[in-house]
């Protein structure tokens, strides 16, 4: 799940990094839990998600929609689910590749 932090500042940036987030099967719903705050002068991702390899990817997105501004995660990793995230990741490697 990707939220907006309520104390954001720049809501129309955190709404765009949210959405972008959100759209992706491997960042939504019960594999990540990602709280998005905006300001004029950055982006900053708080929260966990089930695998490590799920950060670069969360990074990549928000700064495709983040223009100019700099995207700081502060994002750990959540064991509970990284078999599940580890498989999925494995699937679309897979599909990626052929």
């Amino acid at each position: 799940m990707v939220i907006v932090h309520t104390k954001t500042t720049d809501h129309a940036a955190a709404w765009r990094v949210r959405d972008a987030l959100a759209a992706h099967p491997l960042l939504a719903g019960a594999m990540a839990l990602i709280k998005v705050s905006a300001t004029a002068q950055g982006i900053v991702l708080e929260g966990w998600v089930s695998h490590e390899r799920a950060v670069p990817l969360a990074m990549h997105l928000a700064c495709r929609v983040a223009g100019q501004r700099s995207v700081c995660p502060h994002l750990h990793t959540q064991a509970a689910n990284k078999k599940l995230a580890q498989r999925l990741f494995d699937d679309n490697t897979t599909h990626a590749l052929s």
